[in-house]
């Protein structure tokens, strides 16, 4: 669930929430509807009437984007796919799943569900529409499902165009997975695709602004960065993880952090581990030696400078649960997903209960870099020994003492 949304409840047991930006756009469609749309086809009724057929007309707009969603979550559980929650924000919503899609099939049923809906709410809103017209309903009613039936059927093709992050783009990254046989590179393609998309998107955009005039062609503009955009983090993101390969925390993570105990100061902090090495994060131990939790900069930063000397690392460290905690024979793909920027985006890695390292931003970078690089990760401490003796191949120098003559 993204941090700061507004949870709402569970739907079939997946929890639901939104963002305040949803507020926004249910205010703005409201508005569209009462002052434009409706008005237009049905002239002459009160004002009230326009505003409350409007805001039931947004409201179902968004129950179309939560069925959208719901269809993808419903056919990942059939799936073995674990779902997490499911978001309502600005432009529109999305799904959250725990576990990827085992096969590329099941990549593609999932991800079709999604359009599937809308292009069906779309068809079911006009039929209604139809219907409703057919026995002289009232024009106004007829005119909203006409609008929700024209606007679910075109987000729905929308979603289908080939590049991330739309539907289309999953479903191009299914294909690509299938033929390829790397569900990796199946994502890279589909965000370079997305990029082409974004960028098409915007040149529509400037083309459209510059022939037709008005806020269309800006707004298309807008669109096409915010794909562009998105496309590129999607990218980044799976050629990190192509990087970082089968490389395991222990491969990344700085050996032997620093650490203090948790009563000393923080004054004692800044003028030692922070001042005299590169990291940006300390462990905290108890008098046992047991990690206790973690103090970054950051954490730091928001403490005024006068309280550095009487405030302790136990006052100002991150702990408990809002500790992330790792092991190092863990997968570092699996691991970067749990690190929480809002924190620092570190994690403490214990090793039985023992503290052997720290795994922060620098390191994820560091190992990105290695895989981008082809090299080995580097090695841990109890890896490295005595250099190995040179191959027979190649050439030495080899000096003997003279022989002295009897």
């Amino acid at each position: 669930m993204r941090q700061g949304s507004i949870r709402l409840g569970r739907i079939m047991g997946i929890p639901l929430s939104m963002d305040l930006g949803v507020l926004l756009i249910g205010g703005l469609l409201t508005w569209v509807l009462a002052t434009m749309v409706l008005p237009t086809s049905s002239p002459g009724l009160v004002s009230m009437t326009y505003w409350s057929v409007g805001a039931l007309g947004a409201l179902l707009f968004l129950g179309s984007l939560l069925a959208h969603e719901m269809a993808h979550s419903i056919v990942a559980r059939r799936n073995d796919v674990a779902v997490v929650g499911i978001t309502l924000w600005m432009f529109g919503g999305f799904a959250q799943f725990r576990t990827e899609p085992h096969t590329p099939g099941a990549d593609f049923r999932i991800t079709a569900a999604g359009p599937a809906t809308s292009i069906g709410l779309g068809g079911l809103f006009g039929a209604v529409a139809w219907g409703l017209a057919t026995v002289g309903a009232p024009q106004i009613y007829v005119s909203l499902l006409a609008w929700l039936g024209v606007i679910n059927a075109f987000l729905g093709v929308f979603n289908l165009l080939p590049g991330a992050p739309l539907d289309g783009g999953r479903i191009l990254a299914a294909a690509l997975w299938k033929f390829r046989g790397d569900r990796i590179a199946g994502r890279i393609g589909a965000a370079t695709a997305g990029k082409v998309v974004g960028l098409g998107l915007m040149g529509l955009g400037v083309v459209e602004a510059l022939t037709l005039g008005g806020f269309g062609g800006l707004w298309t503009v807008f669109i096409g960065w915010f794909l562009f955009s998105s496309a590129r983090a999607e990218h980044a993101h799976f050629s990190a993880e192509r990087a970082m390969g089968t490389m395991s925390v222990a491969d990344a993570m700085t050996v032997d952090p620093p650490r203090v105990v948790s009563w000393s100061s923080v004054s004692d902090l800044v003028d030692g581990p922070f001042r005299h090495t590169q990291q940006s994060a300390v462990a905290v131990t108890d008098g046992q030696g047991r990690v206790a939790g973690i103090v970054t900069m950051n954490d730091v930063r928001r403490l005024p400078a006068e309280q550095w000397s009487t405030t302790t690392a136990a006052q100002v460290m991150v702990s408990g649960d809002a500790m992330t905690v790792v092991a190092p024979d863990e997968p570092l793909v699996a691991v970067v997903e749990r690190l929480q920027p809002a924190r620092g985006g570190y994690a403490v890695v214990l090793d039985r209960g023992a503290l052997v390292g720290l795994l922060g931003p620098d390191d994820i970078r560091r190992a990105v870099d290695l895989g981008q690089l082809g090299s080995r990760p580097r090695q841990r401490p109890q890896d490295i020994s005595v250099p190995p003796p040179p191959p027979v191949s190649a050439p030495s120098q080899r000096w003997d003492p003279p022989v002295t003559a009897r």
